[in-house]
């Protein structure tokens, strides 16, 4: 019997900013907060939720600023 098993990243975007200068490509752009977890995969179904980090992404360059819990936090519930 052959058990298939692996690992899979999921990310939820929780949040949209407005309008921000992207520190690393310097464009304007609509950064969002996002939450990426990685899964323990058995026969491709997510078992496990293995790691969690919590990102404020750039849609125009692509690059991901990795947060803390706090800071997360305050970003979330900022109005």
């Amino acid at each position: 019997m052959i058990i298939v098993y692996g690992t899979k990243k999921k990310m939820k975007i929780d949040r949209n900013f407005g309008m921000e200068v992207c520190p690393n490509c310097h464009h304007q752009v609509q950064r969002s907060l996002a939450r990426q977890k990685t899964y323990f995969t058995l026969f491709y179904i997510p078992v496990i939720g293995w790691t969690s980090k919590h990102l404020m992404l750039c849609p125009c360059c692509g690059d991901s600023e990795v947060l803390t819990g706090a800071q997360y936090k305050e970003l979330k519930n900022a109005q």
